[in-house]
């Protein structure tokens, strides 16, 4: 029984010492099958970028013997030996401007040892580059695999003089690369995100951005036939306690769903799907490997874009390139894994983006509530159960506490003064008991602001700023908000709710009627 490929990124190693392998050179072979092919392919965190590259080096190094059995072998790919140069930018240090420069030289000058070729005539790090690739070029054309080249720009992101001298670095070492297209037999580049400005996308002529492109939507995760054909055993030791089908349909729901073109192609999360195998149990393991700091410093400052994460569509252009100063928090959370594609209109050339499953789902909402109200996990989790009894119980003045409690911590330079920020806050507070709340429910004489379902019970909830909960429970009243929910057969209760944020102290207030 072949070992499942947990946090396994080098491909020799994954074929020498029995590891499942995914078998993607297919897809590796239609893009590279041509004569010099340059790219750039963004993809979540822990998706198998760095898997895909090492796979790269050993294809373009002449290794056929490594890939008996799979696809490539069969194909006629013609297993010329290129010199690579390899640059993984995640071992590479990056804390100064100096210390990235530093360490680009030293691995520079690794490489040519490797290959006995000597670049100590350059002193700089643009002479060097030029260099190893013209003296490489001797021996045959370069393969240059670049392998997260935007983590020295995120991990500065919140810094953003540091993150703009280190793109500068950065765009100083790519220039090396205009004019030398005869030199070069294959680039290939992988990121998280598009950052403008670092001449990665204008000193390469043609670089072909596949992010988004159908030619490359599954070449990274896992197709359900994938994890059909390749994880039959694992499947069937899961699979003991309960109906294969079963345990398939689960897998699907909670780690399926990322889609990245404009073709119906899904694929899981690698990650998860391969911790799940081992552990055999569904839990959260992507989301729970490590949330960027600067992603929840954008969250924090950004949140009123996500006053309607169901309905959101961005065309193409939207998705691809970013200022280090001006980053857009939807199309980042799209490329970060948080967001997928999860349908396309093609008359407007749109996608409409969401969670692509419901680990990602119910670990986000939870996350951004904590994320907002600067309070823990823990507290959030603790927060959520008592959210939820006061709702059951009917304790209008506790879930009102509750909430204070959540909100109450949000500072006042992140504070909006609109309704619909808030009602936002209610709409995610609701995500978290697991309850199909309703936001701008539509009736024949007007719009409720939410609607919360409960075994027992019907909330009708109208939401009003610095206005007495009294007007916005008479709302309710008058429109006669109610009366649509009245066969049901469920207690309902109108619930007005004011939120006060002119005096120091934040606070919720409440005003309420049971109808029976």
């Amino acid at each position: 029984m072949k070992e499942l490929p947990v946090d396994v990124s080098s491909f020799s190693r994954m074929r020498s010492r029995n590891f499942i392998y995914i078998d993607k050179t297919e897809y590796i072979y239609n893009l590279f099958s041509g004569g010099a092919q340059y790219y750039f392919l963004s993809r979540p965190r822990r998706f198998g970028k760095s898997l895909l590259v090492s796979t790269l080096g050993e294809i373009f190094s002449g290794n056929k013997q490594l890939f008996e059995g799979l696809w490539i072998s069969q194909s006629d790919y013609d297993w010329q030996q290129y010199p690579v140069i390899t640059l993984d930018f995640s071992t590479i240090a990056r804390k100064t401007p100096e210390d990235l420069e530093i360490s680009l030289i030293l691995n520079l000058n690794e490489i040519a040892k490797a290959y006995s070729v000597d670049i100590s005539e350059a002193q700089l790090l643009n002479d060097k580059f030029v260099m190893l690739i013209k003296k490489l070029a001797d021996k045959n054309k370069v393969v240059l695999l670049v392998d997260e080249y935007d983590k020295p720009i995120l991990d500065h992101i919140t810094d953003i003089p540091k993150a703009e001298a280190i793109r500068t670095v950065l765009s100083n070492f790519y220039d090396a690369l205009k004019g030398m297209d005869n030199y070069m037999r294959a680039i290939f580049v992988t990121g998280v995100t598009k950052f403008a400005k670092t001449s990665l996308f204008s000193g390469i002529n043609n670089l072909n951005d596949i992010s988004i492109k159908p030619e490359a939507d599954a070449i990274l995760g896992y197709t359900y036939e994938e994890i059909n054909t390749n994880f039959d055993e694992y499947l069937q030791q899961i699979a003991v306690d309960k109906p294969l089908p079963t345990l398939l349909e689960a897998m699907q729901r909670w780690y399926n769903g990322y889609r990245f073109s404009d073709k119906e192609t899904k694929v899981y999360n690698p990650f998860s799907v391969l911790y799940y195998l081992k552990d055999k149990k569904l839990r959260n393991y992507w989301f729970q490997s490590g949330t960027p700091t600067f992603l929840i410093n954008l969250l924090r400052q950004q949140y009123n874009d996500l006053s309607d994460l169901k309905k959101m569509e961005l065309d193409p252009d939207s998705l691809v390139s970013f200022q280090i100063n001006d980053i857009p928090l939807v199309p980042l959370l799209f490329q970060a894994g948080y967001l997928t594609f999860v349908d396309y209109n093609a008359n407007e050339d749109k996608f409409i983006l969401g969670f692509p499953n419901f680990e990602v789902e119910a670990s986000f909402k939870k996350f951004l509530v904590g994320v907002l109200s600067y309070s823990s996990r823990i507290t959030v989790d603790t927060l959520r159960l008592r959210l939820l009894e006061a709702l059951n119980n009917n304790s209008l003045d506790d879930f009102c506490r509750i909430l204070l409690t959540l909100f109450a911590h949000i500072p006042n330079t992140l504070k909006i003064d609109k309704e619909s920020y808030y009602h936002s806050l209610f709409q995610f507070a609701m995500s978290l008991l697991s309850l199909e709340a309703q936001s701008e429910y539509l009736t024949n004489i007007g719009r409720i602001d939410m609607v919360v379902p409960t075994k027992k019970q019907i909330y009708i909830f109208e939401f009003k700023l610095n206005i007495d909960s009294s007007k916005a429970l008479q709302q309710i009243l008058d429109k006669k908000y109610y009366e649509r929910f009245m066969e049901l057969g469920k207690e309902i209760v109108l619930v007005g709710i004011s939120i006060n944020t002119k005096d120091e102290a934040f606070v919720i207030e409440h005003s309420s009627q049971i109808l029976n």
